[in-house]
């Protein structure tokens, strides 16, 4: 028997292997990509592109070709090593029943099955590693085409167009097989699939045949987290090899022998002998129903295992791709200090959400060739100096957050301090704030306002219960107000108080929208309040 965690992490050395194919073809497109900036004749571009296409494919073939011989080693190694782990599990049931069974390797029957399974994945991974050559080499002219494109229509400079072309094809991964519907497998999922089903169908044929060498026609199918639906209906069960059992179904309900059934088109699900009397079943109702069950909780909300291993895969992907665009942006020379940013943005979501979750990051799922240790180190490092000129350009440099790591985790829990910032930077980002203000004068004034006025009343009994954003932008105010383009003082706190208690309730008015305010006056300013909601709207200087 062969567990589906087991089977979910069999593909993993061969992925890694085409995973450094698909990285390093990537980054030579990025190369190439740039190098052809330096043309700028039309005519010669044209005799360029041709060039380089045929360069790139007999690249592609060359660097498949070797990645070719080691899968089929590693496959064949693979396949050995989970049908032996699988019929030795199997065998222990069958000699708890008392069969005698015989070594895998004095069955020729195994043998033979074990081959022909070895022969039809790496056939397989053959047809996989053909068309990726072809599908390859089409990305490269369309990316070739878009960029010359973009840049001759005058919509981009050539930098930025091939900018665009590497975060296209960062994010989608090189494209393995196209099938007629449109849809497009990356190499690293066509080769996962390969890999899970050539592995599996191997194993069950050898199973099904050491059953049928015992005389042993029961067996229960393993279950797991997520099953298909149609999977779901026969996993965990046992079933009639033969269909002749009075007692359970035959083994043909589940599909087996089809792609879209048992052991099928990347299927998890295997099987292991059931001996009646002997065996017990592995897989109670109860277990069936808590493999599906909702309960983690994540964010105030309740998910099954299934949804949230797809949602860590999302997060998973999404570190990859930055990744990968890293690593191409720097093999074009371009600046990816924005894309080093967005990297530590995806790790630091997948990390609190494992921790959230109980989960653990697969390294598999996140690794790619070309991004190392020095790497990390280097976009890590660029990421804080981005942060930190950030901060400094909005005012905020003396805050705690300036720290790249207080601020992610700030974030993550959205802190207190993480959203009053977040009310900041926005205001300095539209103009309505000038960056001078500063974000530690801007949480005194906020807090001091809670304080001292949130929770009193006006002079006429109208009780104040907070303060908008406008409001705050109104008491610090700015250079140049992005509506009229002319500086707009701020008002000082005790003057705000002042108006508050002791000034004089003036006019009221209905916006467009229906909400009434008020307008409190003093010799020093006018401030107005929502009627409504008791919300400080808006402050200006007299």
């Amino acid at each position: 028997m062969l567990s589906p965690d087991y089977l979910a992490h069999i593909p993993d050395a061969a992925c890694a292997l085409w995973q450094q194919v698909e990285e390093d073809i990537l980054a030579d497109i990025a190369r190439r990509l740039a190098k052809m900036g330096e043309v700028t004749d039309t005519a010669l571009w044209q005799v360029k592109r041709l060039e380089q296409i045929r360069l790139f494919r007999s690249d592609v073939v060359r660097r498949l070709k070797k990645a070719s011989g080691q899968s089929e080693a590693l496959i064949r190694q693979l396949l050995q090593l989970a049908c032996t782990q699988a019929l030795q599990a199997d065998d222990v049931a069958h000699e708890a029943a008392g069969q005698t069974v015989s070594a895998m390797n004095d069955s020729i029957a195994l043998r033979n099955l074990l081959t022909a399974g070895a022969k039809q994945t790496n056939g397989t991974m053959a047809n996989i590693t053909a068309t990726t050559a072809n599908t390859a080499t089409g990305q490269f002219e369309r990316a070739l085409d878009r960029a010359w494109l973009q840049t001759t229509s005058g919509a981009f400079d050539y930098k930025t167009a091939v900018r665009r072309c590497v975060a296209d094809l960062a994010s989608t991964g090189l494209e393995a097989v196209r099938y007629p519907s449109g849809h497009v497998d990356t190499l690293e999922v066509a080769v996962r699939r390969a890999v899970v089903t050539g592995v599996n169908q191997s194993a069950c044929r050898l199973q099904m045949e050491r059953c049928k060498e015992v005389e042993c026609d029961l067996v229960e199918v393993t279950a797991h987290v997520g099953a298909r639906p149609s999977h779901a209906q026969w996993q965990g069960k046992i079933y009639s090899i033969s269909g002749k059992h009075p007692k359970y179904p035959p083994l043909s309900e589940t599909g087996y022998g089809t792609g879209a059934g048992l052991g099928g088109w990347n299927c998890r699900h295997n099987m292991f002998p059931f001996w009646e009397g002997i065996s017990e079943p592995q897989y109670t109702p109860q277990r069936l129903a808590e493999l599906d069950a909702k309960n983690i909780e994540y964010k105030g909300k309740q998910y099954s295992r299934y949804e949230i291993n797809q949602m860590q895969r999302s997060r998973e992907r999404r570190v990859r791709r930055w990744k990968r665009q890293y690593a191409m942006e720097e093999a074009a020379g371009l600046d990816s200090t924005q894309t080093a940013v967005w990297l530590k943005k995806a790790r630091v979501d997948l990390e609190h959400f494992t921790r959230d979750t109980d989960g653990r990051v697969d390294s598999a799922r996140v690794g790619v060739h070309g991004f190392g240790r020095s790497q990390a180190i280097k976009a890590t490092n660029s990421a804080i100096r981005q942060h930190s000129a950030w901060m400094k350009s909005i005012g905020a440099e003396n805050s705690e957050l300036n720290a790249l790591a207080k601020y992610y985790e700030a974030k993550y829990n959205k802190s207190p301090d993480y959203q009053l910032f977040m009310r900041y930077s926005r205001s300095v980002q539209s103009g309505m704030l000038s960056p001078l203000a500063g974000f530690d004068n801007y949480v005194r004034s906020y807090h001091r306002i809670q304080s001292e006025l949130v929770g009193k009343e006006t002079v006429n009994g109208i009780r104040i219960t907070g303060q908008s954003v406008h409001f705050m932008e109104r008491v610090l105010g700015t250079k140049k107000d992005p509506k009229n383009k002319r500086p707009r003082s701020g008002v000082e706190v005790d003057e705000i108080i002042a108006c508050i208690t002791t000034g004089k309730p003036k006019h009221i008015k209905k916006d467009s929208d229906g909400r009434m305010s008020q307008l409190f006056c003093s010799k020093s300013c006018a401030v107005s309040i929502n009627l409504e909601s008791g919300i400080l709207i808006q402050c200006n200087p007299l």
